[in-house]
């Protein structure tokens, strides 16, 4: 699991976003996601895949209540979204842990699951930026570095890669020079 100081060293304390005890009562969260919110916390860009600085609505931590068709009460909490696309967001399932990524435009909106949890969101998020600043200083070694970067992310979540189209697929790919295919 990342720690905050991972954190702090590769982002900088400036440009995390951690949300207050009190927040985190209001969200209604469970206590592993809300122990990542205020002790570890999120990148404010993680860019081109993360920010926290959403365009439009829903804003960053903004509850979504719905009852589900058999009766159920459901919360999903927005973390961000890709930065430039004000009609995807992120959010945490409140109850069962889920990172989703919605598109809200269009007629209907769909969704997939990116990641179990948030423990797992915010570690990949650091494993990519460590990544990019990796290949940045050593562009020769980028993809060897890659695919140990794939390997370890699989090892993390592996039902995040298995389709080709999957959030975390498309961002391995785009990573590998393939640009951005959603």
């Amino acid at each position: 699991m990342v720690m905050r100081q991972d954190m702090v060293e590769l982002y900088g304390s400036e440009k995390l976003v951690t949300v207050s005890s009190e927040d985190v009562e209001r969200l209604r969260l469970r206590a592993a996601d809300a122990e990542v919110l205020t002790m570890v916390g999120l990148p404010r860009l993680s860019s081109p895949f993360f920010t926290t600085d959403v365009q439009g609505g829903p804003e960053f931590l903004r509850i979504i209540d719905v009852t589900t068709r058999d009766g159920k009460e459901h919360r999903e909490v927005i973390i961000g979204g890709p930065p430039g696309d004000p009609g995807m967001r992120f959010s945490v399932s409140a109850y069962e842990g889920f990172i989703t990524l919605a598109q809200l435009e269009g007629t209907r909106p769909r969704g997939e699951i990116v990641n179990n949890n948030l423990s797992e969101f915010v570690e990949f998020l650091y494993r990519i930026e460590l990544h990019r600043t990796r290949a940045a200083d050593d562009p020769a070694r980028r993809e060897e570095q890659l695919e140990e970067l794939r390997n370890t992310l699989m090892k993390i979540d592996p039902h995040s890669f298995e389709l080709a189209d999957d959030w975390w697929s498309i961002v391995l790919h785009q990573l590998g020079g393939g640009g951005i295919g959603w």
